[in-house]
């Protein structure tokens, strides 16, 4: 149960979001001399708004002063017109809007006889690119509004703009790699704060020792256990190692990780780093040079190899050794070789009595 629980639990490898949102802008139209245009421009004629933007998109008023068409009237009395009307070609927009008179103290009329609400609209083809009210008001009563004022009439237009749905992606970005490697990699290389200097086969390594008794038993003792030398001038020197090979343990110690990659080692060079890893109690690395070695046994390392498996308890690499060389016509090339009969004077239990009556066999 617990387990079903956790897969539950368990968040997403990747979600997204699909937001709609709106937009809402407000210009005012001023029609200064609004005698002048009653009764006299005509009906379907109209006089335009300068364009404005809302929601990205140009739109402009038109008013129609003596109504767009002559059935524009209610009760017998004759209307004024406007519409919203979208200026970009080749678009398709949802909006809906508000025409309001606007008062001598800039205030919108909140009267339905002054001011038209509008549903929601669709303009752009195929739908119509103007939509308002045939009738606006109505021209008679118009003077009653407390609108007209000094001869001038002003249109208030509120539009809101719905913008298309747009989805986005919700994953959280993955965390970076680890940036710890990296910082070790460089005190390791710029030696800052370095307290221990290391001689192997005349090259000099400055380390730290805390870090180094971090991640080796082996180093802990040496550098801060009782017996340890605390002058950091002091040389330690190692024996029986390659400097290339110690310099590669070093970057392990500081990084977790050997430099560059174990499948590109040769042979030679992987043993190397398994016997310093075994000397010094880096098990991760001795497992990991372990790997490289069971992947690449042939006829002229196996024998090495098989030696060096015993010698530093690796049983898995032990184990690929013996099973590489019970095959008959491998055997065979192996015991007349100099490293089989030393290996047999050496560690005679490595390699099986049964064995080698195989090959035997296969020989005669």
């Amino acid at each position: 149960m617990a387990d079903v629980s956790a897969r539950r639990r368990r968040p997403p490898d990747t979600s997204s979001r699909c937001r709609a949102e709106k937009v809402t802008g407000t210009h005012d139209f001023e029609v200064a001399n609004y005698s002048l245009f009653d009764g006299r421009i005509g009906t379907g004629r109209s006089i335009k708004s300068a364009p404005f933007s809302v929601g990205g998109y140009t739109w402009m008023i038109e008013f129609y002063p003596d109504g767009q068409s002559m059935e524009d009237c209610c009760c017998c009395m004759s209307a004024a017109s406007a519409y919203v009307s979208i200026c970009d070609g080749a678009v398709t927009v949802n909006a809906k809007y508000t025409l309001s008179l606007v008062d001598g103290d800039g205030r919108a009329a909140a009267s339905w006889f002054w001011r038209r609400r509008s549903a929601t609209v669709t303009y752009g083809w195929p739908h119509p690119r103007s939509w308002g009210f045939k009738i606006f008001y109505l021209k008679p009563l118009l003077r009653l509004s407390g609108c007209l004022n000094d001869d001038r009439l002003k249109i208030r237009c509120e539009l809101t703009v719905f913008t298309p749905p747009r989805t986005e992606d919700t994953t959280p970005a993955p965390a970076p790699p680890p940036e710890l490697p990296g910082h070790l990699e460089r005190a390791l290389k710029d030696g800052r704060g370095a307290d221990v200097t290391f001689g192997v086969a005349g090259r000099e390594f400055r380390a730290h020792r805390v870090l180094l008794a971090a991640r080796s038993p082996v180093f802990d003792a040496e550098l801060l256990g009782p017996m340890a030398e605390k002058d950091a001038r002091r040389v330690v020197q190692i024996e029986d190692m390659e400097p290339a090979v110690f310099e590669m343990l070093l970057h392990f110690i500081y990084t977790d990780s050997p430099p560059g990659s174990l499948e590109g080692y040769s042979t030679a060079t992987a043993q190397d780093l398994l016997v310093a890893a075994d000397r010094y109690g880096m098990e991760r690395l001795k497992l990991m040079c372990a790997e490289k070695l069971c992947k690449s046994i042939d006829v002229s390392t196996v024998m090495t190899t098989l030696a060096l498996a015993d010698q530093h308890h690796c049983q898995e690499l032990k184990e690929a050794c013996i099973a590489f060389m019970s095959s008959p016509k491998v055997l065979r090339v192996l015991v007349a070789t100099d490293e089989f009969k030393h290996l047999m004077a050496s560690c005679p239990q490595l390699v099986s009595r049964g064995s080698l009556e195989g090959a035997s066999v296969e020989k005669n």
